[in-house]
């Protein structure tokens, strides 16, 4: 079952697959649900039969031995299938006449299948072979476990009798690596049958961490839980049948690992280059760090031409602080496809830490011009066009992407753009230009207090008060206080009656609110109204709560998002305006300035 649900979920993947009924003495595979192109009358007993009696002279060819399959579901994509035999009255004599040790040991049956290896390649060039094993220790199951394999997944119910049973299987596997072919073959572990039940008395826990400490592994591939349903009786493959189901995506999970095994397959070499940048980030795993090495060998070799697994090639060259070779695989992606949105901006942003501000400006304009970008790309090449040039940050007005941009994208945008007074001003133009084409994404009220909180900073103080006056709620706290603010910067005079009439009323009743930028709000209304101490007081408790829990913050003292240095910095100006008794905010003195 588990190796009929993953042969569907990678054929449905567009890999090319062949299945294998290696389990002679049960076989089945065939009993599926699915459509052989003709009858079964021969398979893998017939041609060991047939080599046996011609004197072992040579393998016959597998084309006579093989069939198409459709599974139900995937009719216009069949797998291969080799089947164990012909399943009439004299199937079991013709098995049991095969001497395996014979075969083995006098009549080249190493080679038999070394040149069915081959075989099957030349006929079928699968990416993947699937063969279902017999299970426990017997002559035909090292066949399947070492001989024949790069990977073997272990599928097991977690019980004494089977861990048993699978210790001098798993040993066996391992030797093969100081054997004479010194063949190193991957393991799967597979939990299987498993009951979707609460384990309450953490018995199914104490079997999990025995299995794990006995047969040496770290982790499952995958856990496949029992199925209560009658439906299992006809033998149906979930992955097609229930795709969204929890169990058809725990096959899911066991196809993803097998793929990570096979360095070829693009999806699992993608996989791979992703957790090895989750590996670079939390230096969680050194040996699996120690290992990438040789997979980005391999990785770069079977796919020196795919642009988005070069690309992760190049973001683990810079994790790795390999910029020069980050900065050539970058280029290389680019020579692929010019229009690599991902690829300009970690190309650009190479460029500025060399010191080439011409080279990466010159990527960023190029990123500008695309319109299918990443949202995080999108605000990555703000955030490096904010640290090139300023002056040139208008340019991103001009995008064609800015539309299809999500709203957390937008906001790390507008946090972006708010770093700064000279650009505050594109901060009001971007996000009216995006909700021009997202009208539904929010309400007029929610982009007018936006935009007024970008206007003040860039010290446009009357068209932020007109933008406040015409919200239909301009009554709440967020706009009054912002309003007053405004007319602060516009009179250049401390509008106390403002804050006395319509702020502080609001502000009483949200004192619960212990938000940093709220209780910074808070500080500055009551030394407005002249209550320093009170001021000092809630000022205090903002820089307390600040202090543990350090991030970029709005400051109504700058109107800016400010690092946590900064912020701390507003704060302590604050804090000597208040005791001094005089001064004004940060965006009023630097517009004045």
């Amino acid at each position: 079952m588990a190796l009929l649900n993953v042969a569907a979920e990678l054929r449905s993947r567009g890999r090319r697959v062949l299945i294998v009924d290696f389990d002679l003495e049960a076989p089945g595979l065939d009993t599926f649900p699915m459509k052989l192109d003709r009858p079964v009358t021969r398979g893998l007993v017939e041609m060991i039969s047939e080599y046996l009696g011609s004197s072992c002279d040579s393998t016959p060819p597998i084309k006579d031995f093989l069939y198409e399959a459709k599974l139900d579901g995937l009719d216009d994509s069949p797998v291969w299938l080799l089947p164990a035999g012909r399943q009439d009255d004299s199937y079991d004599s013709r098995f049991r006449d095969i001497d395996w040790q014979d075969f083995y040991e006098n009549q080249g049956g190493f080679l038999f299948f070394e040149d069915l290896k081959l075989q099957w390649k030349e006929a079928v060039s699968p990416d993947y072979v699937l063969v279902d094993s017999r299970t426990g220790h017997t002559d035909i199951g090292g066949i399947c476990t070492r001989q024949l394999p790069d990977c073997v997944a272990v599928v097991f119910y977690p019980n004494e009798q089977n861990l048993r049973g699978l210790v001098p299987v798993v040993e066996d596997i391992r030797s093969e690596e100081a054997g004479p072919l010194k063949k190193k073959i991957d393991i799967q572990f597979v939990m299987a049958n498993v009951p979707d039940l609460d384990d309450e008395e953490s018995i199914l826990a104490r079997a999990c961490a025995n299995f794990s400490a006995t047969l040496k592994y770290q982790d499952l591939a995958a856990t496949i839980h029992h199925i209560n349903s009658f439906s299992m009786l006809t033998q149906r493959l979930l992955i097609l049948d229930r795709p969204n189901s929890k169990i058809a995506g725990e096959y899911k999970q066991l196809a993803s690992a097998i793929a990570r095994r096979n360095l070829e397959d693009r999806d699992g070499a993608i996989s791979v280059l992703d957790q090895g940048l989750v590996d670079l980030r939390t230096d969680s795993d050194s040996g699996a760090i120690g290992q990438l090495e040789k997979k980005l060998e391999l990785i770069a070799g079977f796919h020196s031409h795919d642009v988005e697994v070069m690309r992760r090639m190049a973001r683990i060259r810079r994790m790795q602080r390999r910029n020069d070779e980050a900065l050539e695989l970058f280029e290389h992606v680019l020579e692929l496809n010019d229009n690599d949105g991902d690829s300009l901006v970690g190309k650009a942003e190479l460029l500025l830490v060399s010191g080439d501000r011409a080279g990466a400006t010159q990527d960023l304009e190029a990123f500008f011009s695309l319109g299918n970008v990443s949202s995080f790309s999108f605000a990555l090449a703000t955030r490096l066009l904010m640290l090139d040039d300023r002056q040139r940050v208008p340019r991103l007005l001009t995008s064609p992407a800015i539309s299809s941009l999500p709203l957390s994208t937008v906001s790390d945008v507008l946090q972006e753009l708010q770093r700064s007074h000279e650009t505050c001003n594109v901060a009001a133009s971007f996000i009216q230009i995006w909700a021009g084409s997202n009208p539904d994404a929010l309400t007029k009220d929610q982009i007018s207090a936006e935009v007024s909180m970008c206007l003040i900073g860039a010290g446009n103080f009357e068209e932020a008060k007109k933008q406040i006056s015409g919200m239909q709620d301009s009554t709440d706290l967020r706009s009054r206080f912002n309003y007053a603010m405004a007319e602060w910067g516009a009179s250049g005079q401390l509008p106390r009656k403002l804050f006395e009439q319509t702020v502080f009323p609001k502000i009483a009743e949200a004192l619960g609110d212990t938000e940093i930028n709220h209780l910074q709000c808070f500080s500055l209304a009551y030394w407005v109204i002249q209550d320093r101490n009170r001021a000092l007081q809630i000022l205090d408790e903002a820089g307390t709560r600040f202090a543990s829990a350090p991030r970029s913050v709005f400051s109504c003292w700058s109107y800016l998002y400010r690092s946590p240095r900064d912020f701390r910095h507003d704060l302590d100006r604050m804090r000597a305006v208040f005791t001094e008794g005089k001064g004004e905010p940060e965006y009023i003195a630097h517009i004045r300035n």
